[in-house]
């Protein structure tokens, strides 16, 4: 069962209310209308931050995008309209989970965690314009890559335990992937679904051999792999190409396991099937 909340309306009003100046206590006034326990795990989860300077101005710059906003918002109500009984056909199981279309505090253009307990994905506009994330794609793709973590987190191996960076970034990888491969069966197009990526798309397709080669040379030094993984790192001056990476895997292993197999494997299974693929 998954329940729907969308926030937009609060967000306008925040808009109006801070006037182009980003104010830390309206903010807070505003999480409370969605449940009182927001602000703490936000502000927890961007303590890593600098706050002033990386996070006010993407706030500031998202009161200024109110058109990029508004476009979000419609693309939010057709996706979650129309498109996601798509999501329950391709999971096979019902798993219960909140959807929430928020301003966050740059913790992530979409997020799939717990709150109040419960699992959520949560979708942050302030992100979402940073990258023009906004169109009907773009919003249902993160959707979907955000549920699939939940319906992963549920019937599979998601949070298995790892021993060491060697593991926590092979279960990055696989964690990823899943997720990657369930949006790509969700968006039902998968030739449509690669050419939205463009010329990030095909530079990963050039260098993937490249990619994949360094990504074991790390494991097996026992080196982060961090790069590969979130808009803020690179490597080779791309961002995100772990996803890109742990897709392929899948889809390569989606030929030997089912959905159901694909999400029960274990690291030892991962590790071994990554060494195989690349060579």
């Amino acid at each position: 069962m998954m329940k729907i909340i969308n926030s937009y309306n609060e967000i306008m009003e925040l808009f109006q209310v801070m006037d182009g100046q980003f104010d830390l206590e309206l903010y807070k006034k505003y999480t409370k209308t969605i449940t009182p326990s927001l602000f703490e795990k936000l502000w927890d989860d961007c303590q890593d931050y600098d706050f002033e300077q990386d996070v006010v101005p993407i706030m500031e710059l998202a009161m200024n995008s109110l058109t990029k906003l508004t476009t979000i918002n419609d693309s939010f109500n057709e996706v979650v309209k129309i498109n996601l009984a798509r999501v329950q056909e391709v999971a096979g199981v019902e798993f219960p989970v909140q959807v929430l279309l928020y301003l966050g505090l740059c913790n992530g253009a979409g997020w799939a965690t717990t709150l109040d307990d419960e699992p959520i994905i949560m979708l942050g506009v302030e992100k979402m314009i940073e990258l023009d994330w906004v169109s009907v794609e773009s919003v249902g793709g993160l959707i979907y890559h955000e549920l699939g973590h939940i319906w992963h987190a549920a019937i599979g191996t998601m949070n298995q335990s790892t021993n060491g960076v060697h593991e926590e970034y092979l279960a990055q990888l696989y964690n990823e992937g899943i997720a990657m491969y369930f949006e790509q069966l969700c968006a039902g197009d998968y030739d449509k679904w690669s050419e939205s990526k463009g010329d990030w798309w095909r530079w990963c397709m050039i260098h993937q051999n490249e990619v994949a080669s360094e990504y074991i040379r790390r494991l097996d030094a026992n080196e982060s792999c961090q790069d590969f993984f979130g808009d803020w790192c690179s490597y080779m001056g791309q961002s995100n190409i772990g996803y890109f990476l742990g897709y392929q895997l899948i889809d390569h292993l989606a030929q030997k396991y089912s959905l159901l197999e694909l999400a029960n494997l274990t690291i030892k299974t991962v590790a071994d099937e990554f060494v195989a693929y690349v060579k």
